[in-house]
């Protein structure tokens, strides 16, 4: 082979690599912008704050108003990215600028929003959409369990945000609950939504909301008793006995079956009423009102541990109260046990283990023959010592 064809050659070979790369680097930059039209590093994704589904009452329209903490999707041609609205109200869109949305419904802001970007992408390929709501601090204050700030979710209501802050204090005036919002203040009568079911007032908090509830005034309420609470009410010359009973909640708890009402009036003496008399029966201020519950009892004594009185069980039979008193079969016997019953009691033979015991039934547990054989030689022993004695000193004298 001569020069000039090994030049040829080599000339040929460099031609074909310079080929070859430049066919790679043209597939490579291909690659590229597929990918970046895909959602590749030129394409602004999702901001990094995590979104946490919200939970709508209801579906949420354009009339939806927009605020701090909400997001908001964009799709922008071929571009897909979140962006959240700030503190002040705006939101800051790349290579686009910036638009104020604060307190502008969903419609009004994705106007706006479509104005923006409009500028740089085609409108026709563009699209707003909301990514989540807003979450919120509202203001609790007055008779509340937990007093400060809360944070809430959009779409919340009043009366599950109480439920959520634990309640309202016993002496509460759920009737007038304050709810300020701006520069008007919302009067809600929570008792009536709640036991009522007046749902109208039972209104969605909103951002910058205040709600207080006010206390019951001392010296002008309405005392209620029931076995292990106590609350108040606030006094109403036209309310009668049910309706503090209802405002009270007493509706809720458990009925532990109220037998009759007791009332102490200050100066009166105390008075009785049936639970039928209340709808009818007005109080005056500062009157205490409790409900008092006949306890259902079985009384136990006898040959027994531990004499006294049992709370009634009507799966139980007279073993089981002899048992629960601590019977001590040495000194007490079994087929003995009688049970005094009735106004005016007699006693009558039971069997433990089958007969069916009534409240206020005596169950009285003999004690067995041995214990009373030596009861009586005891008892004559002790005569014979006294009757010796006697007998003794009565001779000495003589």
């Amino acid at each position: 082979m001569t020069v000039n064809d090994k030049s040829t050659s080599l000339g040929f070979l460099i031609f074909t690599l310079l080929v070859a790369f430049t066919t790679a680097f043209s597939a490579d930059n291909s690659f590229s912008k597929l990918a970046s039209g895909m959602g590749g590093t030129n394409t602004v994704t999702r901001g990094s704050v995590p979104l946490t589904p919200t939970y709508a009452e209801q579906s949420v329209d354009s009339s939806y108003v927009l605020g701090p903490g909400d997001f908001l999707d964009l799709m922008l041609e071929d571009k897909y990215l979140s962006v959240q609205i700030y503190p002040d109200g705006s939101v800051a869109i790349e290579e686009c600028g910036a638009v104020n949305v604060g307190g502008k419904t969903l419609g009004e802001a994705r106007q706006l929003i479509l104005d923006l970007v409009s500028k740089r992408y085609k409108r026709e390929y563009c699209f707003v959409q909301l990514a989540a709501l807003k979450k919120f601090r509202v203001n609790a204050m007055g008779a509340v369990t937990q007093v400060g700030q809360h944070m809430v979710e959009a779409q919340t209501r009043l009366s599950f945000f109480i439920r959520q802050i634990g309640g309202t204090l016993p002496n509460a005036n759920t009737e007038d609950i304050l709810l300020i919002r701006e520069k008007d203040t919302l009067h809600i009568d929570y008792s009536a939504m709640s036991t009522k079911g007046v749902f109208d007032q039972d209104v969605m908090l909103q951002q910058g909301d205040k709600i207080y509830v006010p206390f019951v005034e001392m010296g002008d309420n309405i005392a209620l008793l029931f076995p292990g609470y106590r609350t108040s009410v606030a006094y109403d010359p036209d309310r009668t006995l049910q309706d503090y009973f209802d405002l009270s909640g007493a509706s809720r708890m458990h009925n532990f079956g109220y037998k009759a009402v007791c009332i102490r009036e200050p100066g009166i003496a105390p008075r009785w009423i049936t639970l039928s008399e209340m709808k009818t029966t007005k109080v005056a201020p500062n009157t205490e009102v409790e409900f008092s519950v006949q306890e259902m009892l079985v009384y136990v004594g006898g040959a027994v541990a531990m004499i006294g009185r049992y709370p009634y069980n009507p799966s139980w039979r007279a073993i089981d109260y002899i048992g629960a008193a601590g019977i001590n079969t040495i000194t007490g016997s079994w087929n003995q046990v009688k049970v005094w019953r009735g106004e005016k009691p007699k006693a009558m033979s039971v069997n433990v283990a089958q007969d069916q015991i009534l409240p206020g039934d005596y169950i009285e547990v003999p004690k067995s023959r041995y214990e009373a054989f030596k009861d009586f030689t005891l008892f004559v022993a002790s005569l014979l010592t006294v009757v010796s004695s006697a007998f003794i000193i009565y001779v000495n004298y003589k």
